[in-house]
């Protein structure tokens, strides 16, 4: 006892007992500071793993689950400083031609100091959203000179609400509107000029000339020999890789099985009471082959793959020039949809609306020579809820949060 008595008495016992007892707490602050300091450096690589896992779902060609699993992959090989990290991601489509991925990430970071406070770990949440919107332009008529490059007549409406039009024409009279219809889109460009009313804006004249957007996309290359060649085709089932010759006539259910078709030195005609469907399905149409649906109750439902060199492209024509422009000629009725996008660079697309004035199909984007729509119908032309090909969609990808 006297040893504790002489030093409480001693000044610098007392000192000390009193330095140690006030060091204690700030030990201690210190120490929370470095966990909380570190808590913020952890929070900062979580959100950055979740921006990244966003975006990679986004930009995966693949379907929902295949965007899951790429976020996932991202933020799981990436995170393993993270203790027990979940990750949460959900794929959604606000609108029609948009998609957006969201992601959770939820870990614990072991404290080191906090812990002598029986603060063991800190929980750590962080979330992310990207969104992959429509193209700057929905259709585009890719003919430098012609009149009419892209025309519209009658008292249907043709619809691209999403996105734009662009007309690669010079001529003063590149894009025309005949008829008491309308067409409507957020921006309308013309390298040269337009007649006619009924434009939902108003185009803009000398704007500039917009190469192919799909240039780069790899034409298919048709199979040797020809699998079928002046036939008449009804209710059967196609397997994918075959090749159409000669005069083909398609009449009752015609279904295609998921892949690449082939028409070379073809004209295919579709008879009205022809329903064709194909779902996962791209049609190649070459520079010498044409395609004229008739009018009537018949049907055509077709979905562009989702994943592959041709993600989101339905038909694909030929890139090679020729003497006489090939034709794609399309009735659209009640029952008529092409999920994905038409591409035919060097063929002259024709739609045709045949029902009633309120029908609305649904429709991907339009890439062609030129673009002729006639009818009393409506037609939506950016309905395309699936991946668009590369090059159209790559520039509206963005985090939102």
């Amino acid at each position: 006892m006297r040893k504790l008595e002489d030093l409480l008495i001693d000044r610098r016992g007392n000192f000390a007992v009193a330095a140690a007892l006030a060091a204690l707490p700030l030990w201690l602050v210190l120490g929370v500071s470095v966990d909380l300091t570190n808590a913020v450096t952890w929070k900062s690589r979580l959100q950055e793993l979740a921006d990244s896992a966003a975006l990679a779902a986004i930009e995966s060609e693949g379907g929902d689950e295949e965007a899951v699993q790429a976020a996932k992959n991202l933020a799981l090989s990436n995170g393993s400083f993270a203790v027990g990290a979940v990750v949460e991601v959900d794929i959604t489509t606000p609108t029609p031609v948009s998609r957006e991925a969201a992601v959770e990430i939820a870990a614990t970071m072991p404290t080191d100091f906090m812990n002598l406070a029986g603060i063991r770990a800190i929980s750590l949440h962080v979330t992310a959203k990207a969104r992959k919107g429509p193209p700057e332009y929905c259709i585009y008529a890719l003919d430098p000179d012609s009149t009419g490059a892209l025309s519209v007549t009658g008292l249907g409406k043709v619809s691209v609400p999403n996105c734009g039009i662009q007309v690669n024409s010079s001529s003063p009279k590149a894009l025309t509107h005949v008829g008491s219809g309308k067409i409507a889109a957020t921006k309308i460009s013309v390298v040269g000029n337009y007649q006619g009313g009924g434009y939902s804006v108003s185009p803009k004249t000398n704007q500039p000339f917009l190469a192919d957007p799909l240039v780069s996309t790899p034409e298919p290359i048709p199979p040797n020999g020809c699998d079928y060649s002046n036939q008449a085709l009804s209710d059967v089932t196609i397997p994918a890789g075959r090749v159409f010759c000669g005069s083909i006539d398609f009449g009752g259910k015609i279904v295609f099985s998921p892949g690449v078709h082939y028409f070379h030195n073809a004209i295919v005609g579709i008879s009205n009471n022809a329903k064709i469907t194909g779902k996962e399905v791209t049609l190649f149409v070459d520079s010498k082959s044409s395609i004229i649906q008739a009018g009537g109750n018949g049907a055509m439902e077709l979905s562009a793959p989702t994943s592959g060199a041709y993600t989101g492209i339905a038909i694909f024509g030929s890139r090679t020039v020729l003497p006489l422009l090939p034709t794609i000629s399309l009735a659209t009725n009640k029952s008529y949809s092409i999920n994905g996008t038409i591409y035919s660079p060097v063929h002259r697309l024709k739609m045709k609306g045949t029902d009633d004035k309120k029908l609305a199909t649904g429709l991907g984007w339009i890439v062609a020579w030129q673009f002729f729509y006639n009818g009393d119908s409506s037609v939506n032309l950016d309905g395309y809820s699936g991946t668009p090909p590369k090059g159209l969609g790559d520039a509206a990808i963005a985090l939102l949060q």
